[in-house]
């Protein structure tokens, strides 16, 4: 049926009528669905932030997990460096105690070495830029007659400087007060000192000589990358 034929069977004002009442029905409809979808929206976007919110708490817990381990490494790694320098200090401390120990044994026993005065050890470390700092020890063996052992000693230093060989004498070169080269002791004498490296020189010995009163000599030759590089006390051997 037409739409002329429903207009002219209801007539005009009932036409009217039902036009409005469809026009009110399509309307209340088409609001209540967008009333519908906007609901439907309002709780997608509702889900979505709890869902942010959740995530959000999840990585805040992420990284406050990821900052302790942090923490914890970084203590660990402390812990494992003193432990470490703990460990180097205590095994340095310990051979220092062995050397010591082992000195004074020699002192204390010279009957297990040759009569005389010897060469005990010589150390030599970096002292910062071109200085050195020095330490010779000299042990008496002949205690018999419980006299002093007396007599002198040179520190030489050989190298090459300007493609030439060339020695200087250590004792010099440290500007020690007047006297040192001499000795007079019982059991044992302890020489001391600092001196600046030659410019220019590049060292290849150190060499100790000893000459008691008696006539007694002896000596020893060191080679300087040895001392230098060990920067502990080198024992020497009585010739």
């Amino acid at each position: 049926m037409s739409f002329s034929n429903w207009r002219q069977r209801l007539g005009r004002f009932r036409f009217t009528i039902v036009v409005t009442v469809l026009a009110v029905l399509c309307a209340w409809g088409g609001y209540e669905i967008g009333n519908a979808r906007l609901k439907f929206l309002e709780q997608e976007r509702e889900r979505l932030e709890n869902r942010i919110t959740r995530l959000q708490g999840t990585i805040e817990d992420l990284e406050y997990q990821t900052n302790i381990l942090k923490v914890e490494r970084d203590v660990d790694r402390v812990a494992i460096e003193n432990l470490q320098g703990e460990l180097r200090s205590a095994q340095d401390h310990t051979s220092e105690v062995r050397r010591e120990l082992s000195f004074y044994q020699r002192v204390m026993a010279p009957e297990l070495d040759a009569d005389g005065v010897k060469i005990d050890s010589l150390q030599i470390t970096a002292d910062g830029g071109d200085v050195f700092r020095f330490r010779l020890i000299l042990v008496q063996l002949d205690r018999a007659q419980q006299q002093l052992a007396q007599g002198s000693y040179s520190i030489t230093l050989r190298g090459r400087r300007n493609g030439r060989g060339v020695e200087y004498n250590v004792l010099e070169l440290a500007e020690l007060a007047e006297g040192t080269g001499s000795f007079a002791m019982n059991y044992f004498t302890r020489v001391n000192g600092s001196f600046k490296m030659p410019e220019g020189l590049s060292p290849e010995t150190v060499q100790v000589n000893v000459r008691t009163r008696g006539g007694q000599r002896t000596s020893q030759q060191y080679n300087w990358n040895d001392l230098a590089n060990a920067g502990v006390a080198m024992q020497g051997e009585s010739n």
